[in-house]
């Protein structure tokens, strides 16, 4: 691991902290990447580096009290960051520094900004003050406006190498085997791994959601309408977190489709269902459900109506 404390990204790291040694780290700067891949911890990283090394500043950072990171956040009980606390961050951004040399200025990627919020955060894009560093986390670039994009160092991330997360498993206190399968599970999702390492019911979790599918492809149009109207009514993170293993156990589909051999894929320890599927569906249905399911999760994060978005993903699903 890199003296970021950021696992699997080496080469990004080298990257900026090369730019802040010669003093051209950019202003603006947007994190994209799968989901768990490790972009809040890059952001909080670079937040770290730039406004000193010392273990006072670092611990401070990590606990999110240091004076000089702002973060960007949702009024209680809002889904969305709306253009009064926008303003009233940039409002508070702009001032001073306290203790160092930056006000940096972070963006989660739990809640959306809303067009209006987007274009606040705009207009100190295009002249930002010396003093400030906006670091904005999303899941793609598709999720913010294009003028926001444009105007910001795209830095994006791809899922971990196996290696790299087992190593950080194993270097945690992970029995060497433990760590293989849930390295192998994670599929590069770095903030996976660690949760499942710490949390068994991580691991309990996705077993569910893979006999959830599987009982799907199996199940009538009754069963997979009232398998849509149950998982509509839990909040976005279950809903997400569904569609996500479900993506990934198709994608295992349609690498065991070509010469990957099972034992290397993420669901190896679901090779009889996964052998199953593959023999009963076609590369080209494959490849549309894929499609399918990429279309789905893309519109409810979109605000889509989610059992419609459901009912529409499972009725189009195979019957095996």
């Amino acid at each position: 691991m890199n003296n970021w404390g950021v696992i699997g990204h080496d080469p990004v790291v080298r990257r900026l902290q090369a730019a802040i040694e010669r003093g051209q780290v950019a202003q603006s700067n947007l994190i994209v990447g799968p989901s768990s891949v490790g972009k809040t911890t890059l952001a909080h990283a670079l937040a770290r580096t730039l406004l000193g090394t010392d273990e006072r500043t670092r611990r401070l950072v990590d606990i999110g009290r240091h004076p000089d990171v702002l973060q960007l956040q949702a009024e209680k009980d809002k889904e969305s960051i709306g253009i009064d606390p926008a303003r009233e961050w940039l409002r508070t951004l702009t001032l001073a520094p306290v203790e160092g040399r930056y006000r940096v200025g972070v963006v989660g990627s739990e809640f959306p900004m809303t067009e209006e919020a987007q274009n606040a955060v705009l207009k100190t894009l295009e002249q930002p003050p010396p003093s400030i560093v906006l670091v904005i986390v999303a899941g793609s670039v598709d999720d913010l406006l294009s003028t926001i994009v444009s105007r910001c160092q795209v830095i994006s991330l791809r899922p971990a190498a196996y290696g790299d997360v087992c190593a950080a498993l194993i270097e945690r206190g992970a029995a060497e085997e433990r760590a293989g399968r849930i390295a192998r599970l994670a599929r590069g999702r770095v903030g996976w791994a660690l949760r499942a390492m710490k949390d068994e019911s991580v691991l309990e979790e996705r077993d569910e959601r893979v006999v959830e599918l599987e009982r799907m492809l199996r199940a009538g149009a009754t069963e997979r309408f009232a398998c849509a109207e149950k998982l509509a009514k839990k909040d976005d993170a279950h809903v997400r977190a569904m569609l996500d293993e479900w993506l990934l156990f198709w994608r295992d589909v349609a690498a065991a489709s070509g010469a990957a051999a099972l034992a290397n894929l993420r669901n190896a320890d679901r090779s009889e269902f996964l052998e199953s599927v593959r023999r009963r569906t076609s590369l080209a249905e494959v490849r549309r459900i894929l499609e399918l399911h990429t279309r789905t999760m893309r519109n409810i994060e979109r605000n889509a109506n989610v059992r419609l978005s459901l009912d529409v993903l499972l009725l189009n699903l195979p019957k095996l």
